[in-house]
């Protein structure tokens, strides 16, 4: 467990000091910036309760000691005068994002364990359980917690990692369907659920044991992986070696939204799922799928994730094929093919349901299938996706070895610019190119100065698509109600003519009119308009600097990442 040090008052002085005096990521501020005031207020003071409740197996806890609690201390590494502040593109609109900019001496934190970031975050109030799960009340005052070291949210109360066969015996998958080994679960699992017996389709059903075994042990890890960010924080990477892993942090639920938030200089890797879940419905041939993000922003404003680092780790998906054997309804084959491959990864930073306002720059994100998902479904719906939300900034990222969703967006207005996608899908076996943006239901994208270097590809077809339904718009309009129009819930895209493809100017803009996507100049709606054509673009709500395509592929990996504050 951690023990803090109180931060002494002359080294906050002029820690403080120095952060107000520091600049942030770049780029140029917005209209209704408010990065020199103080942080909007919150309305989340409490977890979800998937995160509150403990595990029924669980009947002691290990916090209640001082050792694990966390306390105000000093940033005395170089790193602590990396600033709340320097947000740009959509995360200005509005009241800004500052973080926890401002915060008082006993809400600055430096954090070395899972425990410490649980009671920073948790204002000290949290109540961590032998199994790992853990309750409280989330601290929604401004907060700045500095990560120090590596830490693991894989753990258990005894901060020991934690392995599947815990996960299994340390929940109903034990005391209710006798499994004690994860082996044996997945074994019982692949005779009960093969898809030559149950064959995939939209009405095929995975119920009963295994199953829910399986889903026993997965409530289990949930309720230790994933951890809450409250409004007001700024979680801060110290120097160049803060590390976050094996894990994923949460900005908002559906009772619990919350407001301005910063993260900035760490690097996220490998959320990994012990118990992805097959789904026999999922397309026509069915697919596994996994729980966990890096981050997931959903019900949450006012973000800016700046200069972090976001991969897999050393877990990559090419270290678990298929356990399903035999063809598919597609012909392809269930042992080899990728698309069937044992998926224990889900996003790396992917921003859905209510999620707005929001500015992704200078982050390194490589090595990864599913990359970033804005927009988690087609369904609009009036608490959650629908077009007056998911307003993202991308800029200054660099995207390596990354397959696809660079980013996938589905009704938000997104603004794509001054980023570098790069993959060698020649000699990539793990993470081959497939595509970069893609305007999926609904989408208003804006793509402009970005730089691809994919050997193998020559064609915009190659680069970027779309696919949106005039069925599901004109469905869209009617859940939002009178004053909307099917115009509003379709999507658009501009892709601007001074991207690069491989050095050369990508060619002009595919039409896409025949996937429902209608490409034009103005994607965006303005202020207020909620029918008609859209007539906006960023420049329309925030102002911002265009960097020369020509020179990305150097300055994006030289300035994105961490340690490059």
């Amino acid at each position: 467990m951690q023990v803090i040090q109180k931060l002494r008052a002359a080294t906050l002085l002029l820690a403080v000091g120095t952060l107000a005096a520091c600049g942030g990521g770049g780029g140029g501020g917005g209209e209704s910036s408010s990065t020199t005031t103080s942080s909007s207020s919150s309305s989340s003071s409490s977890s979800s309760s998937s995160s509150s409740s403990s595990s029924s197996s669980s009947s002691s806890s290990s916090s209640s000691s001082s050792s694990s609690s966390s306390s105000s201390s000093s940033s005395s590494s170089s790193g602590g005068t990396i600033s709340s502040l320097g947000a740009s593109g959509w995360a200005t609109y509005g009241t800004g994002t500052t973080g926890g900019d401002g915060a008082t001496t006993a809400k600055t934190y430096t954090v070395t364990t899972r425990a410490g970031l649980i009671q920073a975050l948790y204002g000290n109030t949290a109540t961590i359980n032998t199994d790992g799960s853990f309750s409280g009340t989330l601290d929604s005052s401004k907060k700045i917690i500095y990560i120090s070291g590596t830490i693991s949210l894989n753990q258990n109360g005894s901060a020991t990692e934690l392995t599947a066969d815990d996960y299994v015996t340390g929940s109903c998958a034990k005391t209710t369907y006798g499994y004690t080994t994860a082996s044996a679960m997945w074994a019982d699992y692949k005779t009960a659920f093969n898809p030559q017996t149950v064959v995939p389709s939209s009405s095929a059903t995975i119920s009963g044991n295994p199953e829910s075994a399986r889903a026993c042990a997965a409530a289990l890890q949930k309720k230790v992986v994933m951890l809450y960010v409250p409004s007001n924080t700024s979680i801060i990477g110290l120097g160049s070696t803060a590390i976050i892993k094996n894990g994923n942090l949460v900005l908002g639920t559906s009772s619990a939204s919350v407001d301005n938030i910063v993260i900035r200089n760490i690097n996220f890797q490998d959320s990994f799922d012990f118990f992805p879940a097959w789904d026999p419905t999922d397309s026509t041939t069915g697919r596994w799928n996994s729980a966990y993000d890096l981050i997931s922003v959903m019900y949450a404003t006012h973000v800016w994730i700046d200069h972090n680092e976001f991969s897999d780790g050393s877990r990559t998906d090419d270290l678990y094929p298929s356990v399903w054997t035999g063809t598919a309804s597609d012909g392809s084959d269930y042992a080899t093919s990728e698309v069937f491959k044992f998926m224990h990864h889900d996003g790396l930073v992917d921003i859905t349901k209510s999620a707005n306002y929001v500015t992704m720059s200078y982050n390194y994100l490589h090595d990864h299938d599913k990359t970033d998902l804005i927009g988690g479904t087609d369904s609009a719906n009036t608490t959650a996706e629908n077009p007056t939300v998911l307003k993202t900034t991308f800029h200054h990222n660099y995207w390596k070895n990354c397959k696809q969703r660079q980013p996938r967006v589905r009704y938000g207005m997104a603004h794509i610019y001054n980023n570098y996608f790069y993959n060698n899908q020649a000699s990539s076996t793990v993470y081959g190119w497939s595509v970069a943006w893609y305007a999926g239901q609904g989408a208003k994208l804006y793509v402009e100065n970005n730089a691809v270097d994919v050997s193998t590809i020559s064609a915009a077809s190659s680069v970027y698509g779309g696919s949106s339904s005039s069925t599901k718009a004109s469905s869209c309009a009617s859940t939002m109600g009178s004053g909307y129009d099917s115009n509003y819930c379709s999507a658009f895209m501009y892709v601007a003519t001074n991207n690069l493809l491989n050095s050369s100017s990508l060619s002009a803009q595919q039409d896409l009119s025949a996937s429902g996507v209608t490409t034009t100049s103005t994607p965006w709606y303005a202020s207020g308009v909620t029918t008609g054509s859209p007539t906006a673009t960023p420049s329309s709500y925030y102002t911002y600097t265009q960097d020369s395509a020509g020179t990305l592929s150097t300055t994006v990996p030289t300035n994105a990442g961490v340690g490059k504050l």
